[in-house]
């Protein structure tokens, strides 16, 4: 398995995964997004240079997405956020996932000040909660909001 980034012919793939159900139940915004404002933000974050689109790849199949919004004052935090498809859920990907943004993070240049990683996942998401614990990221938790932090760089 493997990241790649993403690009214009990716963006139904992500608002399908997007827009699926049980991916809105999980996710802070509830709402299903119209293609139009879909391709008009996608476009956005695709140009961002502090915003990283990528792809997970099994073979030839893709089974999720990543983004990684580097914040703070000199880019050292990488927020995280992802999904997977809902044909590939239950299989492993999403520990996967956030496996490959770590070892991404450390390795790729232009993301070399990045030094924190986080993620936001609703109490009730215990299938993402795993998947960060699993992953080695510290677990905090305010009110129905869990915040996972990891430090990939010193």
């Amino acid at each position: 398995m493997q990241l790649r980034k993403a690009i214009m012919d990716d963006a139904g793939f992500i608002l399908d995964m997007r827009n699926d159900e049980k991916t809105r139940e999980n996710s802070f915004n509830k709402d299903i997004i119209s293609f139009d404002s879909h391709i008009k933000w996608f476009e956005k974050k695709l140009s961002d240079p502090n915003c990283r689109m990528l792809i997970m790849m099994d073979g030839e199949a893709r089974v999720g997405s990543i983004r990684l919004d580097i914040t703070g004052d000199n880019g050292e935090f990488g927020e995280i956020s992802y999904m997977i498809a809902p044909d590939k859920r239950g299989k492993g990907y999403g520990k996967e996932i956030l496996s490959l943004i770590c070892d991404y993070v450390s390795s790729e240049e232009e993301c070399n000040s990045v030094k924190v990683l986080a993620g936001f996942v609703k109490q009730e998401n215990k299938a993402s909660i795993r998947c960060f614990t699993e992953n080695g990221f510290a677990e905090l938790v305010a009110g129905d909001i869990n915040c996972f932090l990891k430090t990939v760089r010193k």
